[in-house]
């Protein structure tokens, strides 16, 4: 896989689209956004045609948090700990399956997914369940949430939580990559007829402008 991929989506299902898995895992009506978004996993349409994500302070504070925590905490950690790992799995007929580990100790499998957060712990699991349980789908062996609160630098909270492997929910994980599958022939169908409106609706313009 062509890791500059990676920040744009495309040609992968990543950790950010295992909520969307899942959910289609248990029977989602899929929307137009959700074609687009598996059609360019399958790169059936280019990035362009999925909205920016914008970036936000909380997006900021999550990276100066991992920082924080790695530079600052746990230094001790780094010769055993590789930085923004990507693990991988390869399944038939589906997009490359990736996950983006803030930090992976390959002697154990294990992942360490660093959030600073508001919320919680136990809302922070909740709110991150299919993420973290994305990681175990594609072979991690052991899972361990790292949440941040308070104020950065100065006044830093941490909680440790390790995250069990839920059997359900990787049975649900499967189903939606099952389903996937399955409507593939639906997704290359849609991302035609888009990319047919838009040649449709250049020519229009200039014709116009001529």
């Amino acid at each position: 896989m062509d890791l500059s991929n990676v920040k744009n989506r495309s040609g992968y299902l990543g950790g950010t689209d295992a909520t969307l898995v899942a959910r289609m895992g248990e029977g989602l009506q899929i929307q137009l956004n959700h074609f687009i978004r598996l059609a360019v996993a399958y790169e059936d349409l280019p990035r362009r045609y999925m909205r920016e994500v914008p970036k936000t302070e909380a997006m900021q504070w999550g990276h100066d948090f991992e920082d924080y925590f790695f530079e600052e905490v746990a230094p001790d950690w780094l010769p055993r700990i590789e930085r923004q790992y990507i693990l991988r799995r390869s399944m038939e007929g589906l997009p490359a399956l990736i996950a983006h580990a803030d930090g992976y100790d390959t002697a154990q499998g294990l992942v360490l997914e660093l959030k600073f957060s508001r919320y919680a712990t136990a809302d922070v699991l909740d709110r991150y369940k299919w993420q973290l349980q994305w990681y175990y789908f594609l072979g991690a062996e052991k899972v361990r949430l790292i949440h941040g609160s308070g104020q950065l630098p100065e006044d830093v909270r941490i909680a440790f939580q390790s995250v069990k492997k839920d059997a359900e929910a990787q049975q649900q994980l499967m189903a939606g990559l099952c389903r996937i599958k399955e409507i593939r022939p639906r997704i290359r169908e849609v991302a035609e007829r888009i990319e047919i409106k838009e040649i449709a609706q250049e020519e229009k313009n200039e014709s116009k402008g001529n």
